[in-house]
């Protein structure tokens, strides 16, 4: 089977990349010219793995010109399957509302355009998200039959995305992903604190949503949404995801983060009622909640000793980051964090280090 990704070099990208590979499926990933150096990485272990079966070509999602190119060099009359995956996420979604909605929602309706053309046209996998269901702070539990309430740019362009697909003649599925966790991620931004401590959370690895794309595309067009979680054994709240992830930074639990410092609401996520069904038909989870603590403590096993001495710096720093209460850490703290940063990220690249 030929498999056309688009975004394939982001996140759950390389997860659905690697997936697809370990599968045996013939590969072709589209993506931004700027994601070539950025990810050259990730580029070569993906190119020195698959034994060939992959294939990388790069141009702007709404250029549909681009696109028909790059099908045009899959053998076999294009690819069977396409996984939309490229999107501009938060926080850039929100801080660049109008690039957000040309490359999720005109990015969308080009590559339908361009897949419609195609004979015979290839089926859909759209990666669409929990946001459309808004704030479920007072009724987390969450169905796919729940009316959609987007309260952001992001969740309304993907409001307009599935809108576009279910308008099309293509054979198309829907995931709807929930929050993915990933051990490469490190919770040190402002948006760290745009999540009520009460959200209820049900998590899904970067991994096992890789494994949901891939096992989707060999599934026959469905004509449906499914919502993809990680299950009873991946839900939590955000206050004690915090505390665990404190934790495994050297820094105690998260009670010197005060509620104050968090959003009172406006969020989104909260735990599926009905994410059972999409496991039922795609066998993708593979990962709990606690094998991501487990990686995240593994990767920080290093640096969690320095962390801890230095916690009288970083935790003001931390605190500093929040947007709802104006409070300036010290200059010198944010230096340790950034080097922590910095020590972290070289010591993925060289074993040495580790």
């Amino acid at each position: 089977m030929r498999v056309f990704v688009t975004g394939g070099f982001g996140n759950v990208g390389m997860s659905t990349v690697r997936a697809l590979l370990a599968a045996g499926f013939e590969v072709s990933v589209f993506e931004h010219p700027s994601a070539h150096n950025r990810h050259m990485r990730r580029l070569r272990e993906l190119v020195r793995d698959s034994r060939g079966r992959i294939t990388v070509f790069y141009g702007n999602i709404t250029d549909e010109r681009a696109l028909s190119e790059a099908m045009a060099c899959i053998g076999g009359g294009g690819p069977d399957v396409v996984i939309h995956l490229a999107g501009i996420i938060p926080p850039l979604a929100d801080e660049k509302p109008e690039l957000a909605y040309a490359i999720n929602v005109g990015g969308t309706r080009a590559l339908l355009s361009v897949c419609a053309c195609l004979h015979p046209a290839p089926r859909i996998v759209f990666a669409s998200s929990v946001a459309l269901y808004g704030d479920r702070l007072a009724n987390p539990m969450i169905s796919v039959a729940d009316a959609l309430a987007p309260n952001d740019t992001y969740s309304h362009t993907k409001l307009e995305c599935e809108a576009a697909l279910r308008a099309s003649d293509l054979e198309w599925t829907i995931l709807r992903l929930s929050y993915v966790v990933s051990s490469d991620w490190l919770p040190f931004s402002p948006m760290l604190f745009d999540v009520p401590p009460e959200t209820h959370f049900e998590v899904v690895h970067t991994e096992d949503a890789g494994r949901a794309f891939a096992r989707a595309a060999m599934v026959g067009g469905t004509g449906r949404a499914f919502n993809i979680g990680g299950g009873p054994s991946c839900r939590t709240t955000y206050r004690a995801y915090l505390d665990r992830l404190m934790r495994c930074f050297g820094l105690g639990n998260s009670s010197f983060l005060p509620d104050e410092l968090f959003a009172k609401g406006n969020f989104h996520c909260g735990w599926f009622s009905d994410s059972q069904e999409a496991e039922d038909l795609f066998h993708f989870r593979s990962k709990s909640l606690e094998d991501y603590y487990s990686e995240v403590a593994w990767r920080m096993r290093v640096v969690r000793p320095f962390v801890s001495i230095t916690g009288w710096a970083v935790k003001p720093w931390i605190r500093s980051l929040s947007p709802y209460r104006g409070v300036v850490g010290p200059a010198h703290s944010l230096r340790l964090v950034g080097e922590i940063a910095e020590y972290h990220r070289r010591s993925r690249q060289d074993p040495s280090l580790r």
